[in-house]
């Protein structure tokens, strides 16, 4: 399981150094938790969700990428975070502030400020065109992130690698997406030794295709890791007819738990009056609904195993009945 992170010091404030926060005792592997940012280097600001900045960050390091190409070698390609960002992968906000840009044996790196440079041995890495950038190809970038991210962020960005979007229910509009590439490919990128090869053959049997979000696979591992079996994502709940009720993010069909992962985003008041809807029906249907935030899955990461185990006991103590509809006055 991912170690806790513990609370910081209420002294620190909401802005603070490196320096004040070693000075009061937090220990250096706590100041790279995803509760804190980093805007400048040596400093770190407190955040109350990764999610609401993780789109603005990703556009913007894609603008960044295209300001800096027509002045790269030709022979020169971006990889690690600004690959990932190109092809939708989910990272931490960390990851969205420096650019990195590659180049292959024998050639010279690329010295300029912002940039990270990086050589890279030819057989490692494949390099496409994509969005008007030469770019390190999805299998590719996956096995570069080893050299960044932690497990857990590492089998998101697997997920979202090799995930097939489907219909989320009758009011999810979006188009069916094919995967950017298959668990074969990653496997094949893993076997050119890379140096990380340890981290990424721990990572891959991990990867599942039918995760949509960043919070899903790190909920999903610290249920995991916290002793409970693998809950189903995105699952599909029918009334006692067969009609739709909601496509809930985890789930745990046999013992009628629903995990529900409640972002920072605003909903529309549709969207908002549909969901509302979805759990009082859930509820008449027997199914007892989690509701976790970014507190659980990436603050306090502990909560969210516990939180989900008391419901499971307690959904095993209640007896299950066949829902009923109330009756409506003659």
């Amino acid at each position: 399981m991912g170690r806790p992170i513990s609370p910081l010091p209420a002294s620190l404030g909401e802005v603070f150094t490196v320096a004040e926060a070693l000075e009061a005792g937090v220990p250096r592997w706590r100041l790279d938790a995803d509760d804190l940012e980093a805007p400048f280097w040596g400093v770190r600001r407190r955040t109350a969700s990764t999610e609401p900045l993780e789109g603005t960050r990703s556009q913007a390091l894609i603008a960044r990428m295209h300001d800096l190409a027509p002045a790269l070698p030709s022979y020169a390609f971006f990889s690690h975070a600004p690959a990932a960002a190109a092809w939708g992968l989910p990272l931490p906000l960390r990851e969205y502030d420096v650019l990195d840009v590659s180049v292959a044996d024998p050639h010279r790196t690329v010295r300029r400020r912002g940039v990270r440079p990086h050589r890279v041995k030819p057989e490692l890495v494949q390099v496409v065109e994509h969005r008007g950038l030469r770019i390190t190809d999805p299998a590719s970038t996956w096995v570069q992130l080893a050299t960044r991210l932690s497990l857990y962020d590492l089998v998101a960005a697997g997920d979202a690698v090799v995930r097939v979007k489907e219909s989320a229910g009758p009011y999810d509009h979006s188009t069916p997406t094919p995967p950017l590439t298959t668990v074969d490919a990653l496997a094949d990128a893993i076997s050119r030794r890379h140096p990380r090869a340890a981290l990424l053959r721990q990572a891959l049997p991990l990867l599942r295709t039918n995760s949509w979000s960043r919070p899903e696979p790190h909920l999903r591992l610290l249920l995991v890791d916290g002793g409970l079996p693998e809950p189903v994502l995105n699952y599909n709940i029918v009334d006692e007819i067969g009609r739709w009720v909601k496509c809930v993010d985890l789930a745990y069909p046999q013992w009628r738990i629903a995990i529900e992962y409640q972002s920072a985003y605003h909903r529309e008041a549709a969207q908002y009056s549909r969901d509302v809807s979805a759990l009082a029906e859930l509820a008449r249907l027997g199914w007892y609904t989690v509701q976790l935030t970014s507190t659980h899955v990436f603050a306090y990461p502990n909560l969210a195993a516990s939180t989900v185990g008391e419901a499971i006991l307690a959904q095993q103590k209640r007896p299950l009945h066949a829902p009923t509809r109330p009756e409506l006055p003659a």
